[in-house]
Formats: C-alpha cells, structure tokens, sequence
C-alpha cells in the first residue's frame, strides 16, 4: 500500500485516503484519481510544503475537521473531479436547513453530492441494532448513516436546496453519496475471537484492560495514538518509542481520572519472523 511508502504523517495520512478505507461507501473514487496518485503522493513526502500549508488552514482540533480538509485536499490535487461547494450552507428565512459538505462535477458533467464523515466503530453485538458504536458510546453506525440519509443526503432535493445551487446545477439534478471512511474493531473478550481477529486483515480491536493478557502471545509492544493521526498506521524504526504490553496495565489508574479509550498501535513479538501491526482500542472494564 501507498501508505506503508510514505513517511510524512499528513501525507501517510493523505495515502490512507486515496487508497479507499470506507465503512459505508455510495461512490466509488478510485476511477477518478488522477492516473500518477502514488507518484504525486511520493514527490508531495520529499516536498509537503503544500499539504502542510491546506492543514494548517484548518483551525479546528477535531479530528472530523482535519479529515474533510485533507479530503478536500486530496479532490483538489489527486482527483478529476471540480469541486464547486464545500461546507454550503442552505438556509431559509435565516434559517440553516442543512449544510452539504461538497459538490462536485464528474469529467463527463455528473454533478455529485458528497456527506463526508471519519469515524471509527467498536463491536457491540449486545447492543444490537445500534451494535457498531463510537468509542464514546454516543454515536453509532446506524445513527450515522439514518442521519444523514433521512437528512443531509436529502436537503438538495427540497425547493431550498435545489434553488440554493441553481448558478451550478443549471437544471441538472446532483447525486447524493455518503462516504464514511475509517475502521471497523472486533471485540476480543475470548481467546477464540482473538485467533479469528488475527485472520482478518482489514478490521481493529477492542479489548477491555484486564484482558490484556489474551493478546501478550501475539504482540509485545504498543504506541498510544493521538489524534488526529488514526487514520494511517505510523512509522516504524529501531528508536520507535513502543510500550511494553505488559505495562498496559498502567491504563487501569489512568481510566480512573479519565475513561475514554486509549486507541493504540501495537506490534507482534520482536522473536517473530513475521511482524504483526494492528490497531487496538483499549478501554475500562466498566465500557
């Protein structure tokens, strides 16, 4: 993967993207990178200056902000597709009916509506239908997608919306799509849905922190992420700064004064010929 070549973490970031980690996906991008996207991504790793200065525009801490920049970023720089609007507000009699995250034209003069979302869900079959959840607890799979197609996927059907971009549209009707990029994570609260994990190459982990001791055969170290760094996994080299796994026991006081999960990166055994990276979230017992 693109990804796994670069070094630079906004433009390992950037890869990420390109390379299509959807959750839910309505439209399908990669017919509309630009034919050299792993060679511009290469040559913007040796001279980022360009991301680094769209990134920086983007004030916001949260990690949802940071990605729709870098999507913006990437339909801008990688893509064939135009961007005509972005963060369009429709509003009413000073009212804000909704806001449409881009509008885009194809090449062959489609016009696209694009809900952009980054989330990363937890397994919780027992909290079925809303059994994928964020790792607060206030969000899920469900509610997302039934959010945004009851609503912002429908707003530039109404009169508003239809008349908010008549200047674009010029009587063509857009496309909704919805494009929720990000990982999915297994539960592993038992040996056995560790070893079916560990033969999924796609999907993350989460386990509670007493049960740390069902992944210490497999890994032995682990990195903390921060974010808005989630999306990629990060460098590694001989001075990486890993944590022994054992010492994720340390989480146990810290989840006292602050519970949310700790998403971290962790590696196989350094004994093993095969090395194994995964991404885990590590949460209190009483998630």
């Amino acid at each position: 993967m693109i990804s796994n070549r670069v070094h630079h973490p906004l433009v390992k970031d950037l890869a990420w993207l390109v390379e299509g980690h959807y959750i839910e996906r309505d439209f399908d991008l990669q017919p509309y990178w630009v034919a050299d996207v792993n060679g511009r991504l290469l040559m913007l790793d040796q001279d980022p200056e360009s991301l680094v200065t769209a990134m920086a525009a983007c004030k916001s801490h949260f990690l949802g902000s940071y990605f729709e920049t870098l999507f913006s970023f990437a339909i801008a720089h990688l893509s064939h597709l135009k961007i005509h609007l972005e963060h369009f507000q429709i509003v009413n009699e000073g009212k804000t009916l909704g806001e449409v995250d881009m509008l885009v034209e194809t090449p062959n003069g489609e016009l696209h509506q694009f809900e952009i979302a980054i989330k990363f869900y937890l397994e919780r079959p027992d909290l079925f239908p809303h059994d994928w959840i964020g790792p607060n607890k206030n969000d899920s799979l469900l509610k997302k997608v039934t959010r945004a197609r009851e609503h912002q996927l429908q707003i530039l059907q109404t009169e508003e919306g239809i008349s908010a971009i008549e200047g674009v549209a010029k009587g063509r009707h857009p496309i909704s799509n919805l494009l929720v990029f990000g990982r999915l994570y297994s539960a592993l609260n038992s040996k056995e849905e560790v070893d079916a994990w560990l033969k999924q190459s796609d999907r993350g982990g989460w386990i509670r922190v007493s049960n740390i001791d069902l992944l210490m055969p497999f890994f032995s170290g682990f990195l903390i992420l921060q974010k808005p760094h989630w999306l990629s996994a990060p460098n590694i080299n001989d001075n990486f700064p890993f944590n022994s796994l054992q010492s994720a026991y340390n989480l146990v006081g810290e989840f006292l004064l602050d519970d949310r999960p700790r998403h971290v990166f962790i590696r196989s055994a350094l004994y093993k010929t095969d090395q194994i990276h995964r991404n885990v979230f590590i949460v209190p017992d009483s998630w």
